[in-house]
């Protein structure tokens, strides 16, 4: 279970009356279904590599553009996306 299908699964229990959206992940690579391996990344084809970018730049541009964002700090992605963004950014754990 991703960390998308996860927060779409207790947000549902916890307000119903709400829609999650997410978009599933292009098949990749067991290391890096939850965060970045640089050696993982480097084994994969050019291909793969050109595809995992530029899902990565689309995801980051949703983010920057949502009308609220939760994150976390404490991830890399998720301070660049709060520090792009113009809109209301929640961290789930705290400031950094």
């Amino acid at each position: 279970l991703g960390a998308a299908e996860e927060f779409a699964r207790e947000m549902g229990r916890a307000h119903p009356e709400l829609s999650v959206r997410f978009r599933a992940r292009k098949s990749v690579p067991n290391p890096l279904v939850r965060g970045h391996w640089q050696a993982e990344f480097n084994s994969l084809s050019a291909e793969d590599r050109r595809s995992m970018t530029l899902e990565f730049l689309a995801d980051v541009q949703v983010m920057r553009a949502a009308k609220a964002l939760v994150c976390t700090h404490s991830s890399n992605v998720g301070r660049l996306v709060a520090l792009l963004r113009d809109g209301p950014t929640v961290s789930l754990d705290g400031e950094w």
